[in-house]
């Protein structure tokens, strides 16, 4: 495995995206729906487009110059261009500065996985770009398996965490009362908006102590 698997918090990072055509564009919806600070999109030619009217987008109408990439985490090089791709990332080498790179993947520090997003739950499939449509035929399948209602069961285990760790518990219990949950039909009940049956489910699954809040663990899910 030549790269190393990881998830990003870029809340008040800087990042850049050269070039604002479809795969920019894509770049730039993933960087919004990420919460990264400050999006500076370079492109002499960018149209008028709904994405690039975020408040975290910092339009530069202009050709990409090596200055650009001073104070930026995390840089994409997405023209069409691949001497100007190939220049981006000659600049962010000189600024140790993390680069993926449209054209040439392997020149840049970072390829992009497919992603499947059920609210918290992302899955990311990666094959180190040896095949993208293999990424996403995973994904695809995937999809099939794991559906919208993942993401309310996320939002449960995540509250029904909250609630049960504080009572003090040995861990060994927490795991049984957390894998009881997971290993039962919640992820169906989810689904088919069944409220009372995940309610008596959970009531016969967790502790007395944590049984006044199951109205709030299952709050907005359906």
């Amino acid at each position: 495995m030549r790269y190393f698997p990881v998830f990003l918090d870029l809340e008040s990072k800087t990042c850049l995206v050269v070039g604002a055509g479809p795969v920019g564009r894509r770049k730039i919806s993933t960087l919004i729906k990420s919460c990264a600070g400050t999006i500076i999109v370079i492109d002499p030619g960018a149209k008028n487009h709904p994405l690039l009217e975020d408040e975290s987008i910092q339009l530069v109408n202009r050709p990409f110059k090596p200055g650009d990439v001073d104070g930026c985490h995390l840089v994409f090089a997405c023209t069409s261009d691949h001497e100007i791709n190939q220049q981006v990332t000659r600049a962010c080498r000189r600024k140790n500065i993390w680069c993926n790179t449209a054209t040439d993947p392997d020149q840049g520090d970072l390829v992009l996985p497919a992603v499947l997003e059920r609210g918290d739950l992302i899955l990311a499939v990666s094959t180190c770009g040896a095949s993208p449509a293999l990424s996403a035929r995973i994904k695809k399948e995937l999809a099939s398996r794991y559906g919208p209602e993942y993401a309310s069961l996320t939002t449960l285990m995540s509250r029904v965490r909250k609630h049960v760790l504080p009572m003090g518990l040995p861990q060994e219990k927490n795991q049984r009362i957390f894998h009881a949950i997971l290993d039962s039909n919640a992820a169906e009940l989810l689904k088919k908006g069944d409220r009372q049956g995940l309610h008596r489910l959970l009531q016969s699954l967790l502790p007395s102590g944590a049984h006044n809040h199951i109205q709030e663990m299952i709050h907005a899910l359906f």
